[in-house]
């Protein structure tokens, strides 16, 4: 049978050759009788372009076409890009056919090859700053609002598909640590060849592939020019009225081992320098929260170069060193020396019950004085094998307040805040194998003084000759944890388990002292000494899973046994109890394609009260205002779920992402405010209550070429639902609300460069079944920028806000600004007209829980500045 099947097979083959046919022949050279090489050689029939047969000429020229059942007669043709096409008729049994062909002359004509805007390489998304980068732009901070895909927040916090990123890198380093806003304010945009977007971005590179982080980071990459060279930048500017001063000297030096920053500012224009001094990723402890304050105003949610009266001065010193390979030492030092002023108007509606409303209305003025100097050192070790970090943070202010409340009685406030906090923290990882083991460990003391100074007291129990009353607090807190982890790494699986303890010890004692002999006051129930321990025992099990589809699964469940000491030595009572606290995490991370991800995090808590609700004496927190503690330990529990979807096309610059979320927060507690007049003290209730706030949000953003713009729209709708307790009433509180906001900056020509933004929000609330009337809030900011001649831009800008909620013509505000920039070689002439319609106060109205807050807050008047910025390296 095998046999047989052979023969079939070689006679199927012997008919199948014998019905193809086969034309020969050689392609050459007209005048040199070279062989033509790779020229395409076509059978079509007689007349008709059809092709029955093709090939490519070998490198002597020779060529062979098989094809059954040709013709009698075809159409033999020989083309290339560097011969003249050449066809000749021939019989299907010519045999060999030689064809003589022309060379060719081709004028090309001229390409331009232009990099895309972005470009994606593996996880990273690069950014070409040339091609957004346009005749207004400064610093690379006003190039990366304009990236699809990326947003600065009016705070400078940098968001990338809606969520903030983990890291921010100078040529692959950070030497900032966090404090991101010194680089995007004052590295020039000219010196970055391009932003690197880093998707799926580990900073521990011994955790990469195993842990990914949902948050991307940005690296920004310089050119080539600017590695290495020292650039050394001043500026000087002055104004009226009375005295503007803005002036700055900034020197930086970026290299492959060191890195450098050093900047200086000193400005009272209104424009907040301190933002730049903001860590948006580093927190060091738990900052416990004022008990004192100064009733001050409350800026309006407009620009702060219409409302802010400060006098601000800031060095901050960064230096980044690389001992050896993966190995860095990064020392950063800041100070901040800021005064600040303000004076309003405002009115507070309680409605305390649908008949009965209470109205605070308060003339203020305040003053505050900032004083914060702070430095850390941080030892960085990083490689495939083991991650080492120690960071030693030290920071110390002497902040002050003062403020004035006008009416029939006027009351003087001044409050003095000193604190020091000193951190030490420490991790380091292992990879061995499939396993990793890390070690984690933290030391933090942190010391506050606070003393508040109010005349004349308003309370009657405690007024006195003079008329006058001093709250002293002061309070003290020390930590130490440590913890041990250990993973194990299989194919597709990974346990894990943390095992750790923590203390954790506040001290706090209060007293108020009266008139200006600061003689104590010796009631039990106007003093505190108190103590809060807390020892904690954890341990947390983890699971972890990845796909070969690129699904990760990773589930946490940590365990907390707390055990608790409250000691109110004042009052001789010790109290001790212990607590299970539980916090499972499930979070998924799914690429659906390479364009489309998904993320979504399921988790639980619970926690107890802290160290404000264990203070049993009264505190004056205010001039009108005084609380205390019924000693009851508050206890909650937080249900979280959201999930968000992001979409991104490099090539088509389109960017987008949506994300949907829902909070339900329980607890055992309702605070209470009783008033007596405008004097308020507060009390606690045993009430279990859950509160719900969910909504959703979305971003899209793309470069339109033929238009030359780059547009964003994002949008967003939440609600929120839960109880408030006043005056002994409970009342149901319900808000919800929407916002849409447009932006779009496009170049006309390059003589001109439009910006519109807008963004609308409405609002319902309904307090105990009566609705509110809906608040709409509208804003505005319009820019035209003309540059009539290369370096110089003249821009104008207005910026509008509208409430429907004021009852006048103040609902709707405008301002107007006016700059011009002209640029020399090295020396940038900047002058701004600011305020030009010069508006003088700024009128607002909200709600909040069950009450409405009114203000009209005092601006600065119009301005005018001149500032030179040149180059000095």
């Amino acid at each position: 049978m095998r046999y047989c099947s052979l023969i079939v097979l070689l006679i199927c083959t012997c008919f199948s050759s014998l019905g193809q046919q086969e034309v020969k022949g050689r392609v050459l050279d007209v005048q040199s009788r070279k062989p033509v090489v790779s020229a395409t050689v076509t059978i079509h029939p007689v007349g008709s372009p059809s092709i029955l047969a093709y090939t490519m000429t070998a490198e002597d020229g020779t060529f062979t076409l098989k094809r059954g059942n040709l013709p009698d007669s075809v159409t033999l043709t020989v083309s290339a890009m560097t011969i003249e096409r050449q066809s000749k008729t021939i019989r299907n049994d010519a045999g060999f056919v030689e064809l003589m062909v022309a060379e060719k002359v081709m004028e090309l004509k001229e390409v331009i090859v232009k990099a895309p805007k972005i470009r994606q390489l593996g996880d990273t998304i690069h950014y070409d700053v040339a091609s957004f980068l346009n005749g207004t732009d400064r610093s690379i901070g006003d190039v990366l609002d304009r990236l699809p895909g990326v947003q600065v927040l009016s705070s400078g916090q940098i968001l990338y598909q809606n969520k903030e990123i983990s890291k921010f890198y100078i040529e692959g380093f950070d030497l900032l640590q966090g404090k991101y806003g010194l680089a995007t304010q004052n590295v020039d945009a000219s010196k970055v060849a391009s932003v690197q977007i880093l998707e799926n971005h580990q900073p521990v590179k011994a955790l990469k592939g195993i842990e990914i982080p949902e948050n991307a980071a940005i690296n920004l990459k310089l050119k080539q020019s600017a590695m290495g060279a020292f650039f050394v930048t001043a500026q000087l500017g002055t104004g009226l009225p009375p005295v503007l001063l803005s002036n700055e000297a900034v020197g930086m030096r970026f290299t492959r081992s060191q890195q450098n920053m050093l900047v200086y500012k000193g400005d009272n224009t209104g424009r907040d320098i301190s933002k730049e001094l903001t860590s948006y990723y580093d927190h060091y402890g738990n900052r416990p929260a004022n008990l004192l304050s100064v009733v001050a105003p409350v800026p309006p949610s407009i620009k702060e170069q219409h409302w802010l009266f400060n006098d601000a001065h800031l060095v901050s010193l960064n230096d980044l060193r690389a001992l050896k390979k993966e190995l860095t030492l990064t020392t950063n030092i800041n100070y901040l020396h800021d005064k600040q002023k303000s004076s309003s108007f405002s009115r507070h509606d309680l409605f305390l019950t649908p008949s009965d409303t209470l109205r605070i209305a308060e003339e203020m003025d305040a003053r505050l004085l900032k004083r914060e100097l702070e430095g850390s050192v941080t030892l960085e070790g990083n490689t495939g094998d083991y991650f080492l970090n120690n960071k030693l943070n030290i920071r110390s202010s002497w902040n002050t307040q003062d403020g004035g409340i006008g009416g029939s009685e006027p009351v003087s406030q001044s409050l003095r805040l000193p604190s020091f906090h000193i951190e030490n923290d420490f991790d380091y990882l292992r990879h061995n194998d499939s396993w990793r083991r890390r070690i984690k460990a933290n030391m933090a003391y942190t010391s506050q003084h606070q003393s508040l100074t109010v005349s004349p007291v308003l309370f009657d129990a405690l007024k006195n000759p003079d008329s006058l009353i001093l709250q002293d607090l002061s309070f003290d807190r020390f930590s130490a944890s440590a913890s041990f982890s250990g993973n194990r790494d299989m194919q597709r699986f990974s346990l894990g388990h943390a095992t750790g303890a923590s203390f954790l010890h506040y001290s706090m004692e209060s007293n108020l002292l009266s008139g200006a002999d600061h003689v104590p006051i010796t009631a039990d129930s106007l003093r505190n000494n108190i103590g809060r321990t807390e020892i904690k025992l954890n341990i947390s099990p983890s699971l972890g899973y990845r796909a070969s589809s690129g699904l990760h699964l990773n589930l946490y469940i940590p365990l907390n046994w707390l055990f608790l000491v409250r000691d109110d030595k004042a009052r001789l009572s010790k109290q001790h109890s212990g607590h299970l606290l539980f916090a499972p995490n499930l979070g998924l991370q799914y690429p659906v394609t390479s364009r489309m991800s998904i993320y979504s995090n399921l988790s639980f808590s619970n926690d107890i009260g802290t160290v404000n609700e264990d203070y049993r004496g009264y505190v004056l927190n205010n001039y009108r205002s005084m609380n205390r503690s019924d000693g009851q330990l508050s206890k909650s529990s937080r249900t979280s779920a959201d999930a968000s979807f992001h979409y991104k096309n490099p090539f088509t610059t389109l960017f987008a992402s949506l994300r949907l979320y829902y909070n339900s927060i329980w607890r055992n507690m309702l605070y209470d405010v009783e008033y007596n007049g405008i004097l308020s003290n507060s009390m606690s209730i045993l009430h279990s209550h859950t509160s719900y706030h969910y909504g959703t949000g979305y971003s899209i953003g793309k470069s339109i070429d033929t238009v030359s713009s780059e547009i964003r729209l994002s949008g967003s709708y939440d609600q929120s639902r839960s109880v408030v307790l006043h005056q002994g009433a409970l009342s149901g509180f319900r808000s919800d609300g929407y916002s849409l906001s447009p932006r779009i900056t496009t170049d006309i020509g390059r003589f001109m460069i439009v910006k519109y933004g807008a963004s609308y929000r409405h609002v319902r609330t309904t307090i105990r079944d009566t609705r509110m009337e809906p608040a709409n809030y509208f804003t505005q900011d319009i820019a035209a920028s003309l540059i009539p001649a290369k370096g110089l831009s003249v821009t104008l800008s207005f910026n509008h806000y509208y409430n429907n909620m004021i009852e006048s013509s103040a609902r709707s505000s405008w301002f107007g600004n006016l700059g011009v920039r002209y640029r020399m070689k090295n020396v940038d002439w900047m002058l701004d007209w600011t305020n030009i319609f010069s508006t003088r106060q700024f009128v607002t109205y909200s709600y909040s829980d069950i009450s409405s807050y009114y203000s009209v807050y005092g601006l600065r008047p119009a301005e005018v500045l001149l500032r030179a910025r040149f180059k000095i390296l």
